[in-house]
């Protein structure tokens, strides 16, 4: 696996909330990047606090890679994943709690 995806600017999580809103595309995120937060921007200690990561083959984001087994090994390491979240289901993400 790799890191598609680290800290995000305050330009690029609002290109993300415009998605689906405003930009064509399914909606990705609840978070508009001021009134609410992603974990991926830069937190109160300096660093995000989340990444998305993909699998290492010419389509990294199949849904039939293993996602089960690195959101369980995620859990075991104490971080939340994605692909439990309610209302959007982000596989790819993992964040500290």
């Amino acid at each position: 696996m790799f890191v598609t995806q680290g800290v995000r600017t305050l330009q690029q999580q609002q290109a993300l909330y415009a998605q689906g809103r405003t930009t064509k595309g399914p909606i990705v995120t609840h978070c508009d990047g001021v009134h609410s937060k992603s974990n991926h921007q830069v937190q109160a200690d300096g660093f995000g606090h989340a990444v998305d990561c993909a699998f290492k083959d010419a389509q990294p984001f199949l849904e039939s890679h293993p996602w089960a087994t690195y959101g369980s090994n995620a859990k075991l390491l104490g971080l939340r994943w994605g692909g439990d979240f309610s209302t959007i289901v982000d596989k790819p993400h993992i964040e500290l709690p």
